[in-house]
């Protein structure tokens, strides 16, 4: 007998269990770090790590990466590398993309923080490869989703509502974070595109002519993901690239690392305005916010 794939539920109940043997506090956000996680793990205090290969039943990509569980000031937060954009060989089922984010939410988390690397589209200063884009909202172009085949799930709703995953109350304390401490950001609605491929200058066109402002790869999956598990979120692009001139990796990554000290100050002074959003839900007996 073919033994049947694991099913989004039972994976996440098995892996919950598991955290609490290793005694793994619970987060009140997920900081999920597709530019790599860089000091944010010692910034923590009382910070527990647990690599990700130690847990029986962690599919790929996920086994090649270590949770962070601390937190940030008043935070419970937990820290991981997003590698949602890994390949996924074996035909298995897509929301392993985005378990983590599924996960966090079954362990307590409200928020997810999440930064990625992307490519500034238009002409002129809407080029400007430089500073953070904050997504107000998001354009899946990708061709795919976590929810493929997910089907009946008590972690979510079949059809979730994506009107309210990018929460307004907290990008604006992001930007006002950011005008506080010199950080050039700006509000942006994200194209999210497949990649591994860099894009080409008509797709550049393209998406903005649909109303995109910025282009980041593999963002569908948290994002999707997210709104499916009820998490509010608070997506930080650097923009790393521009339409307008050759796009090149290195260029990209070089710029990205660039960035990585004015979104970690950006997310360690976020910390009090999402302990403060989190615990005023659960005094009102929200256990997950939902804002737009």
């Amino acid at each position: 007998m073919i033994a049947s794939p694991p099913n989004l539920d039972d994976s996440v109940e098995r892996l919950r269990a598991q955290l609490d043997e290793h005694d793994v506090p619970a987060p009140r956000a997920l900081l999920l770090m597709a530019t790599g996680v860089g000091l944010l793990p010692e910034r923590c205090s009382a910070s527990t790590s647990v690599p990700l290969a130690e847990l029986d039943g962690v599919p790929a990509p996920w086994t090649t990466t270590t949770l962070v569980a601390g937190r940030l000031g008043p935070l419970p937060v937990w820290v991981l590398d997003d590698l949602s954009g890994e390949a996924l060989d074996d035909g298995g089922p897509d929301w392993r993309r985005a378990l983590p984010v599924w996960l966090a939410a079954a362990c307590g988390a409200q928020v997810m923080v999440h930064v990625s690397a992307g490519v500034a589209l238009g002409t002129g200063a809407a080029a400007r490869a430089s500073g953070l884009a904050l997504a107000s909202d998001h354009i899946n172009l990708s061709g795919r989703s976590p929810l493929t085949g997910l089907g009946t799930t008590t972690l979510g709703p079949l059809f979730p509502d994506q009107t309210t995953v990018h929460d307004r109350e907290l990008r604006h304390a992001a930007l006002e974070v950011c005008t506080e401490n010199g950080i050039e950001a700006r509000e942006a609605v994200v194209a999210c595109t497949a990649g591994p491929s860099l894009d080409t200058p008509a797709e550049c066109r393209y998406f903005a002519k649909a109303g995109a402002d910025v282009a980041v790869q593999s963002a569908a999956w948290p994002y999707i993901a997210a709104a499916h598990a009820g998490l509010s979120s608070v997506a930080i692009v650097a923009l790393a690239a521009s339409a307008e001139e050759r796009v090149d990796l290195r260029r990209i990554l070089e710029r990205a690392e660039r960035s990585a000290p004015a979104i970690e100050e950006l997310i360690v002074h976020l910390a009090g305005p999402i302990a403060r959003q989190t615990d005023h839900d659960e005094g009102l007996g929200t256990p997950r916010p939902r804002r737009s």
